[in-house]
């Protein structure tokens, strides 16, 4: 999925965050061929649907019950991701303060 999603023929700024990847010319969401995250056609997940409401559940759940920001002391975080096996970020530390 990496490959995809750092295509520069299907996007315009490939490395860096950009919601506007996934808005039309009015603001609206659109979901764009080059992004297919739960597969097409004979081979979809069955599991797309359950999958997008547990992870609605689940943060709106976090952000509704607690309040985020960065640890005391930390630096800004960095928002390249750290190449291997997958993706992921760089560590930082995170406070969750309760509502």
């Amino acid at each position: 999925m990496a490959s995809a999603l750092y295509d520069s023929n299907e996007w315009e700024t490939p490395l860096t965050f950009n919601p506007n990847h996934f808005l039309d010319e009015d603001g609206n969401f659109t979901c764009r061929e080059a992004f297919i995250p739960f597969s097409i056609g004979h081979r979809v997940c069955l599991g797309e649907n359950l999958a997008k409401t547990e992870l609605f559940l689940f943060f709106s759940n976090l952000m509704q019950t607690f309040k985020f920001h960065l640890a005391d002391g930390s630096k800004d975080i960095k928002l390249d991701p750290v190449w291997g096996g997958t993706l992921k970020p760089h560590p930082f530390d995170l406070c969750a303060i309760p509502r």
